[in-house]
């Protein structure tokens, strides 16, 4: 491997640190340590000059390959001897600080004579110097070169331009509409015959050729959802466990994170209930297995669903197609020349073309045909080539040596070599610790960014600037040139291509360990960062082979997906192991939920920077947790054991994000939280009574930013303290949530609180809960909220007004509940005054009302000449406001959705909505259902007294209508006398008594039918004159009804449909 390729990043930034001012000020104190620091920078420097020609005779000179790993692990020493000098440094002065005098520590690097600490540095500093310059000694012969001052391109950043995003315009795909097309035509069609298993289709091709955005764009095709009942797409990966990825298409059927179970019988027993007589389309990307065994027992399942169902393929090799049986493999072939330059220029140019710099059209087609056909070498190189400019820069590509790089077993692409290769240093390293990630797994920005931090990948160019904010640049220009791509299934994370994480391995070497499987693998010594797969129960000799790396700065486990949930581990891992490793910068010990505690020698982990146990059954952190000096993460998410944090967090001076969401237990904060003051993330602060644990805390932390909750609000004492928490000031915070207890009574006290705790004017989402004053502060009314998004006010059982929630010319989602002494919502609500804006409420799409008890009146807002409130209204919710009355707003052109329950009193009609698509009323007996659109397509009916033909004229007006269901309603009729033809899913329990025959044969698109408790109904009937072929049904169930006999006379045809039947004397089956 060519490993050593990011080493010009590690001794940038090694260049960096030798000139702070803390390595300065330790080297200040003596000849002899002068001398040693001006030796190192020279070895250093005398290094770096010859690493680029370095870095290029790797690929065919195995003697510089090994000189370059010897040359980085020593620049890995030496960093971890800077770290600690600053870790000293920094730490003495803080301490100071916390100390009344200062007088004990101000001198500490100037006794030279007497510090131990001093003379431990200065030997390992010259046994460091001693192997560079062994390794200086080789550079003749090893024949490297010195870099010329004529740059060659490599590291360099341009900022003539902002580099595009290959995100901007992904439905610009070259080349394949004729492959779509065909792959389209063998999922519909019903030609294919694989007897009683679904059709399997292969794409195979070689890696970055776009088998995988082909079969997202025949996924994504309309056509797909109108002839599959069911769609799941899963990503298989090298590693094909038969339970890992069944359980992966149960989670992509149902949306759901419950199926942790190990039973692969349960699994697959509870697909099958999923696609039982279910038309369904699967894709599996991505598949290695060659087992046809594992194949054989996957898809047993899916011989259960119905006749037309499809499985589509990709896979780089033929033999899987073989094996999976596929109907029809289709050779994915490389893009044409044309094709090829299409897709380098939308890259290379944007959105304009070459015509602006015609010279480098020419270049540009030839280093398209060094691509050959391969789409992500295209994107890549496009992307790349974007930043530069100028012609001499784009020959410096064409000619590059790496071109012509050796054929080996990495099977590295020189297009993406190429474009690594000119990456600024400082992306080289980043994106070569991302060699961490399994193929396939799914990464979170904010976190990847956080791991990056704590490695010091992060060079600030301005004080100003956030290191996070650094961070994130970082992955933008990574996502920019093709590196990173947004995730197909979840929007908030990001994936990297196989070839690119192949390329991420090949560049970062020994120095990066991925254990994949329950396997025990040599690990190098000079193994620095080490990630593995977490399986349910770890064992200890998995890692035995750990041991030797004794500089280990990462250790990570990865699930995919969370689909592996309540892993157990060893304690030798996490007493023996761990906390042996003195170097460690990031430790991740999430999801295993056998950890209850740490022992007290973590403390001893001072190097510490990102500590993760979110998911373990953690109670408390060990008080030797305050002697991480240098921790700067710690996740605590979803620990729901725990109880309480260490009492001298506050000591923790370089902490910046400390997150316990989901930590229901916890209902404290530490004293003094407030002396961090890099604290730029805090999910919650619980607020005390007691001096260092009240709301005051919060005063200095300015600059914190997220999300953020103030609990227990009801011990704020004095209302001038909610002032000092200087909450006005904190404009990094998106999320805001400020929470009283539920018994509170000072309700004059509680209003000034609030009163004081106006937030920023950037605030985009506000929570207030459990609020015990009599009317919100004036703060809603003043231009204060502007930025508002969404606003929940909820529990303010006193409140017996809302301020003019109108005029927020942002808020898109507002609800409110539990206002227990709200008995009108007047003109005051959309602020209708000489200063308010034409139309209220313009940006709000969805507005719920809920729990409000004594809620009688609702003032409804419609001025014809400015025009009426909630033009954008798309969801609007009443629940449980018994004794409201009178009318709803009348107009909302854009509603799609209303759901009114337990509104008892309410004699409205419901509003005129012309888009309107789902309706959901529950015991709203007095309601007028006039004005119903004929966009209807969901509509449930639960427990309300309405006109017996209502429904039937519900269905015959709106002919659209595909979902109904009706639940105890007794007096309503269904008619059989009128054909539905667009009802798929129908719904009847506890309703409809006078339904005595069902007749199948009015509707013809009917997909699933449920029948419970109908007490009169006798038989299921089909016309065979009408409808002599039942093909859509896929399940019935007739539950508790008590008269059912008989499906009626005769036979008539159906599919094998799902059935459950009770409570009935006859059956007569129907034929298949």
């Amino acid at each position: 491997m060519a490993g050593e390729l990011v080493l010009s990043a590690f001794l940038q930034v090694a260049f960096d640190r030798l000139a702070s001012p803390e390595i300065v000020n330790f080297f200040r104190g003596g000849k002899l340590k002068d001398d040693l620091l001006k030796k190192l920078k020279i070895k250093m420097f005398s290094i770096n000059g010859v690493i680029n020609d370095a870095e290029k005779k790797q690929m065919t000179d195995p003697d510089v390959k090994a000189w370059l790993v010897e040359v980085k692990d020593a620049v890995y020493e030496a960093e971890d001897i800077l770290d600690e000098i600053e870790t000293e440094a920094s730490k003495t002065k803080s301490e100071a600080e916390f100390e009344s005098t200062t007088s004990k520590v101000r001198n500490f690097f100037a006794n030279v004579s007497v510090n131990p600490f001093e003379r431990n540095m200065e030997s390992r500093v010259q046994e460091v110097l001693n192997k560079l310059e062994y390794l200086a000694s080789q550079v003749d012969l090893l024949e490297l070169k010195k870099r010329s001052n004529v740059s060659d391109g490599v590291g360099g950043y341009s900022s003539q331009r902002l580099p595009s995003s290959c995100l901007v315009d992904e439905s610009a795909i070259y080349g394949r509409d004729d492959d779509k097309e065909k792959i389209t035509k063998l999922l519909l069609s019903d030609d294919i015959e694989s007897g009683k298993h679904p059709s399997v289709i292969t794409i195979v091709g070689m890696g970055g050729l776009g088998k995988t955005t082909l079969a997202q764009l025949v996924y994504n095709d309309k056509r797909m959802d109108d002839q599959f009942d069911l769609k799941a797409w899963v990503c298989v990966s090298e590693e094909f466990d038969v339970r890992r990825v069944t359980r992966t298409i149960l989670k992509a059927i149902t949306s759901s994170n419950n199926d942790d179970t190990e039973d692969l019988n349960i699994l697959q027993l509870k697909l099958k209930e999923i696609l039982m007589e279910k038309k369904f389309l699967l894709v599996l990307d991505d598949v290695w297995n060659e087992n046809r065994s594992n194949w054989e027992v996957l898809q047993i399942p899916f011989n259960y669903g119905t006749s037309g169902s499809k499985i589509l393929v990709t896979t780089r090799n033929l033999k899987v197609g073989s094996i999976m049986r596929s109907v029809q493999i289709h050779h994915l072939k490389q893009l044409s020349e044309e094709d090829c330059w299409k897709l380098f220029a939308a890259h290379a140019f944007g959105k304009g073309d070459c015509n602006a710099n015609p010279s480098l059209e020419p270049i540009g087609r030839k280093i398209v045909a060094k691509c050959k056909g391969l789409p992500l070498a295209l994107k890549t190189l496009g992307s790349l080539l974007y930043t530069k400019l100028s012609q001499e820069e784009w020959e410096s590509i064409l000619t590059s040596d790496i071109w012509n790089m050796p054929n080996d077993d990495s099977n590295i692409i020189p297009a993406l070599l190429l474009s690594y290769h000119y990456l600024s240093s400082h992306l080289k390293r980043c994106f070569a610790y991302c060699s961490l990630f399994p193929k396939d797994y799914e990464f979170d920005m904010e976190d990847l960014v956080l791991l990056w931090m704590a490695e010091n990948f992060l060079q600030i160019s301005h004080k100003d600037k956030r290191i996070e904010d650094v961070g994130n640049e970082y992955f933008r220009d990574l996502l920019s040139r093709c590196f990173f791509q947004q995730s197909n299934s979840r929007k908030s994370c990001f994936v990297m291509h196989d070839l690119l994480n192949d390329l991420a391995i090949f560049v970062s070497g020994e120095f990066c360990f991925r254990l994949e499987g329950e396997e025990v693998r040599n690990i190098a010594r000079k193994t620095r960062h080490f990630s593995y797969l977490r399986v349910h129960c770890e064992v200890c000799k998995r890692f035995d082979s750990l041991y030797k790396a004794d500089r280990l700065r990462t250790f990570l486990p990865f699930n995919f997906s969370r689909e592996i949930m309540h892993c157990h581990t060893s304690s030798k891992i996490t007493q023996d192991l761990l906390l042996t490793k003195k170097c460690l910068r990031s430790l991740s010990l999430s999801d295993y939920y056998n950890i209850e505690e740490l022992p007290d020698s973590i403390g001893n982990l001072k190097y510490l920077r990102y500590l993760n146990l979110s998911w373990t059954r953690i109670k408390r952190l060990p008080e030797s947790t305050c002697l991480l000096y240098n921790l700067q993460t710690l996740k605590l998410n979803e620990c729901k054991s725990l109880e309480e944090l260490p009492k001298d967090m506050h000591k923790i001076v370089n902490l910046r994000h400390v997150t316990f969401i989901g930590a229901y237990k916890l209902n404290k904060t530490p004293t003094q939280l407030g002396k961090l003051r890099n604290l730029q993330t805090l999910t919650s602060f619980y607020v005390g009574r007691c001096s260092g644990s009240n709301i005051k805390e919060l005063g200095q932390l300015n600059n914190l930013q997220g999300q953020l909750s103030v609990l227990q609000l009801q011990n704020v004492l004095i209302p001038m303290d909610a002032a000092d928490a200087n909450m006005e000031n904190k404009k990094h915070l998106e999320t805001l949530e400020l929470g009283w207890s539920e018994n509170n009574e000072d309700s004059l006290k509680e209003r000034d609180v609030l009163e004081r705790l106006k937030p920023h004017t950037n605030l985009k989402n506000l929570t207030i809960r459990n609020y015990g004053g009599t009317r919100l502060p004036d703060w809603f009314a003043n231009g204060s909220l502007s930025t508002i998004v969404s606003l929940k006010l909820s529990g303010c059982k006193y409140c017996f007004s809302l301020p003019p929630l109108g005029q927020l010319p942002s808020l898109k989602k507002l609800s409110i509940s539990g206002f227990a002494a709200i008995v009108a919502i007047g003109y005051d609500f959309y602020g209708n005054n000489s200063s308010s804006i034409a139309q209220p409420f313009g940006s709000l799409e969805i507005l719920k009302f809920e729990n409000m008890a004594v809620w009688e009146e609702w003032w409804c807002f419609e001025d014809q000449i400015e025009g009426a409130a909630f033009v954008r209204l798309q969801e609007l919710n009443i629940q449980n406001c018994p004794k409201l009355t009178g009318q709803l707003p009348q107009h909302l052109p854009c509603l799609t959705k209303l759901v009114i329950f337990r509104c008892q009193q309410l004699a409205s009609s419901i509003p005129m909505a012309p888009v309107m698509e789902n309706l959901e009323l529950k015991e709203c007996e007095k309601l007028l259902l006039k004005h119903l659109p004929s966009t209807l397509e969901s509509v449930d009916i639960l427990g309300s007294s309405i006109p017996d033909s209502l429904i039937g004229k519900i269905l015959i007006n709106n002919p659209g209508v595909k979902r109904l269901r009706i639940l105890n309603c007794s007096d309503v009729e269904l008619p059989m006398s009128h054909c539905y033809p667009s009802l798929e899913r129908l719904y009847i329990e506890d309703s409809c008594d006078s339904l005595s025959c069902f007749s199948l044969h009015f509707f013809p698109k009917l997909k699933m039918l449920t029948l419970n408790g109908c007490k009169h109904l006798e038989t299921l009937s089909n016309s065979e004159e009408h409808q002599p072929f039942i093909t859509s049904l896929r399940w019935l169930f007739i539950l508790s009804c008590p008269k059912f006999v008989s499906f009626g006379e005769g036979e008539f045809s159906a599919p094998k449909v799902k059935f459950e039947v009770e409570n009935f004397s006859l059956f007569l089956m129907w034929k298949i």
